[in-house]
C-alpha cells in the first residue's frame, strides 16, 4: 500500500512540472478568466445569472442560445471558498479522492495492472495542475464521472454523482447515459430507472436554467455561430490529445490506439470499465458532429478513460505468450 501511495504521489508530482505537457490553447485561458470572474462576483453577492451575462458582454462573448451560458453549479460551489489557491487545493483533493476511490475498485486486480489503469487515469488529468485551470467545468466534472464508475456497486450513490457531473458539465451526459444502457443491458430495472430519472431531472434543471438566460437577454447581445460544424476525426484528434500518453502520437496511431483501448474494455473490462468505454465513445462520435475548432479542450472530459483498456489488452497478450 505505502508503495502504491509513493507511486501515485511521484505521477501526480511529475504532471505538475509546467513542461510535461502542452499549454491549453488562448481560447481556454480566456474562458478562464471569464468563469474565475463570474465565481468572483457571486461570492461578493451577486446573481449568478445578471453576473454572468455581464462578464461575457464584457468580453464580446454571445449569451444566447443558453447553451453559450454554463450552468450555475460549479460557480456557486467555488464561490463557497475564499481564493484561487482554496479552490485548486479543492480541485487536487478531488482529484486524489477519485484516484483513491478507482483503485479501490480495482482491488482484486493484479498490482502492476491496478498501476498502470491508475498512471493512465492520471494522464488524462493533467490538466488539473495548469494554473487557473480549477475554472474549467469540465476539470470538476471529469472526476465526478470518475468517482461515479468507481462507484458502479452503490447504484444511487453512482447515479447521484453523475447527475452531479452533469450539472456541472452537459456533456457528462455521454457517461449518465451509458451507466443507463448498462443497467438495461444487465435488466437492473432499479439502476435503469434512477439512470433514466436523473436525466429527466437533469434535462428539467437545464429547461429553466434556459428561461433564466432568456430572461436576461437584450436587444444587441451576441448570437453563438453554433455548435453543429461536423468537424469529424481531426476534432477528435485533438480532444484526444488532453491524454498525456497521446499528445505527441500521430493523428492516426491515436485514433488507432483509443479504438483498441475502447474495443478491449468493451470485450474483457468490468461494468466500470464498459461503462467508461460506451460514455467516452459516444462522447467522442459527438465531437465529430458537434465542437468548433477551439472546442479541443472538450477533449478533458474523455481523457482520463480512453486508455483504460491497454493493461486488459496486455494481460490478454501475456496470457497468449508461449511458454
Amino acid at each position: 500500500m505505502r508503495v502504491w501511495r509513493a507511486l501515485l504521489l511521484a505521477l501526480l508530482a511529475s504532471l505538475a512540472v509546467p513542461l510535461a505537457a502542452k499549454p491549453p490553447a488562448k481560447p481556454v485561458q480566456l474562458d478562464q478568466e471569464l468563469y474565475r470572474t463570474v465565481v468572483e462576483r457571486v461570492r461578493g453577492g451577486e446573481n449568478f445569472y445578471p453576473a454572468t451575462m455581464a462578464a461575457q458582454r464584457e468580453r464580446s462573448y454571445p449569451v444566447q442560445p443558453a447553451l453559450a451560458v454554463r450552468p450555475p453549479t460549479m460557480t456557486y460551489m467555488l464561490a463557497l471558498l475564499p481564493s484561487t489557491v482554496t479552490r485548486t487545493a479543492a480541485l487536487i483533493a478531488l482529484l486524489f479522492g477519485a484516484l483513491i476511490a478507482l483503485r479501490q475498485s480495482l482491488a482484486d486486480r493484479a498490482p502492476a495492472e491496478t498501476l498502470a489503469v491508475v498512471a493512465l487515469a492520471v494522464a488524462g488529468l493533467f490538466g488539473a495542475f495548469f494554473p487557473d485551470n480549477v475554472y474549467l467545468h469540465e476539470q470538476w466534472s471529469v472526476l465526478l464521472i470518475m468517482l461515479s464508475l468507481a462507484a458502479h456497486r452503490r447504484p444511487w450513490l453512482s447515479v447521484g454523482l453523475a447527475l452531479l457531473a452533469v450539472l456541472v458539465r452537459e456533456t457528462a451526459l455521454a457517461w449518465l447515459a451509458a451507466i443507463l444502457l448498462m443497467a438495461l443491458w444487465q435488466r437492473d430495472g432499479k439502476r435503469a430507472l434512477m439512470a433514466l430519472g436523473a436525466i429527466a431531472l437533469a434535462g428539467g434543471l437545464w429547461l429553466i436554467h434556459a428561461r433564466l438566460v432568456a430572461a436576461q437577454v437584450v436587444p444587441g447581445d451576441l448570437t453563438s455561430p453554433g455548435w453543429v460544424r461536423f468537424g469529424g476525426l481531426p476534432l477528435v484528434i485533438d480532444a484526444l490529445r488532453r491524454n498525456l500518453v497521446l499528445t505527441g502520437l500521430p493523428g492516426p496511431l491515436i485514433l488507432v490506439t483509443v479504438a483498441a483501448s475502447l474495443a478491449a474494455m468493451l470485450r474483457w473490462g468490468r461494468e466500470m470499465e464498459r461503462t467508461a468505454a460506451i460514455g467516452s465513445a459516444g462522447f467522442l462520435a459527438a465531437l465529430t458532429v458537434f465542437g468548433r475548432p477551439d472546442n479541443g479542450y472538450w477533449g478533458f472530459m474523455a481523457a482520463p478513460f480512453v486508455l483504460l483498456g491497454l493493461p486488459l489488452l496486455a494481460r490478454q497478450a501475456l496470457r497468449r505468450r508461449p511458454a
